[in-house]
Formats: structure tokens, sequence, C-alpha cells
């Protein structure tokens, strides 16, 4: 089974996964030490879906605004939107520490997804109907 990670109440399409709570509730003034490779891992992770769909930063109504909010990545264990990358980096979001040790022990590298797996998580874990 795929483990979503910040699927926030304020973000839509949520996917039917189950939330996180409110991205307010995991802001912080300060990231961790190695936030910059954490997001490079977010941003390097198998496209899964894609979306030319664009929403607001629910943070800040005056930012321009972001592209592709809902389309989605993974690296196989864990399963995340497109715009989390930019939240972390902006909010510096408290993520779940299992998800950290694990791109720790990864050393920041995204591994490659099978297609086959990526067919399993978009039918069996996102119920899609691909034929």
């Amino acid at each position: 089974m795929i483990r979503p990670l910040g699927f926030f109440s304020e973000l839509s399409p949520g996917w039917g996964l189950p939330l996180d709570g409110s991205i307010k509730d995991f802001v912080n003034p300060t990231g961790e030490p190695d936030e910059a490779e954490i997001i490079a891992y977010l941003r390097n992770g198998a496209g899964i879906w894609s979306e030319m769909s664009a929403g607001p930063d629910v943070l800040d109504p005056e930012d321009p605004g972001l592209c592709g909010i809902g389309s989605l990545y993974t690296d196989g264990t864990w399963l995340w939107r497109e715009d989390l990358p930019h939240y972390l980096g902006k909010y510096h979001l408290s993520l779940p520490a299992e998800f950290v040790t694990h791109v720790r022990a990864s050393r920041y590298e995204a591994p490659e997804v099978t297609d086959s797996r990526l067919m399993e998580i978009l039918t069996q874990d996102l119920g899609m109907d691909m034929n």
C-alpha cells in the first residue's frame, strides 16, 4: 500500500487519500538542516500522474499561484503532490519522521520506479480504471 505524504485538508484534489490535517499545523520557522536535499528528492520522484491544473498558495494569497498542483509523484513507497516541494521550501513543513529517515537512508536519491509498480499504485491504491 502506498503511503500518502502532504495531502492536507486545504489542498485539492486530495485524490480520496487520507488527509494529514491542516497544512497550518505543519508550518515551522526553519527547516531541517538537509531541507534542500529533501526537496530535491521530492522533485526527482517518478511522475505518476500529470495535470495542467493551477491553484493558489493556500498559505499566501499574494503568491501568483502554482502550476500542476494535482500532479502526483512517487518513489514507489510514498506518494505526494507536485506542490509539496514548494510548501516544504517556503514554509518548512514538518514531514513524518519515517519519510525523512527513508529519504536520508536513500542518500537523497529517489529510486527508479518500475512501470508495473506505477500501474499498481494507479489501479490499486488510487482506484483508477486504466482500461
